[in-house]
């Protein structure tokens, strides 16, 4: 990945060069560029290039947290020193916005199933290919995803015949078995 602060430069010259000619298009590059300063500045490069070198291979949709319940993720939330305007956590298996309201100075937990079913509808479409490996249970596959040093971030494999998702979720050091869904068949559309 290119250094951030190599990207400001770019933006600078497209601003300066290119003109842009679309109406805010000047205040949406300096605003990126600020993104990135900031981004350099507060210590938060290495996690910037976590990030995408995550969307680049895939990788679960990023969570901050994992909890049991929704009582740990509340406690959770309410401990921590600065809320997240808005990020998501996974409670037992499941992705829920977090959304930190100011005025009432609470962190607010929604539910957002779609975004773990369009994850999972996407690997079974177009994500990587079958491993090869095959367990007779999810204990074994467990067992199996437990003694990676370094676990992939995603990877195919079969339990019982049936598809999952071997996944890493990388910034909470958690693995997961996720079930396949069935790919979607490709449209009669010609």
């Amino acid at each position: 990945m290119t250094r951030l602060f190599d990207q400001i430069e770019v933006l600078g010259r497209i601003a300066l060069d290119d003109a842009p000619a679309t109406p805010g298009s000047e205040e949406a590059l300096q605003a990126a560029a600020t993104a990135i300063r900031f981004i350099e500045t507060s210590g938060q490069t290495y996690d910037f290039e976590d990030y995408v070198q995550s969307l680049e291979a895939y990788a679960p949709p990023l969570a901050i947290g994992r909890f049991a319940t929704r009582e740990e993720a509340e406690a959770g939330m309410k401990a921590r020193r600065r809320p997240p305007a808005a990020a998501f956590v996974l409670i037992a298996d499941a992705y829920y916005s977090a959304m930190y309201v100011p005025s009432t100075g609470k962190t607010h937990l929604v539910s957002l199933p779609i975004i773990l079913e369009h994850y999972l509808a996407e690997m079974a479409n177009d994500g990587p290919k079958p491993s090869g490996l095959s367990f007779d249970s999810k204990a074994e596959a467990e067992a199996w995803l437990h003694q990676q040093p370094t676990p992939p971030q995603q990877v195919v494999i079969l339990i019982a015949g049936a598809p999952y998702l071997a996944a890493y979720h990388h910034r909470i050091d958690y693995r997961v078995l996720y079930p396949l869904p069935p790919p979607t068949p490709p449209s009669q559309e010609a």
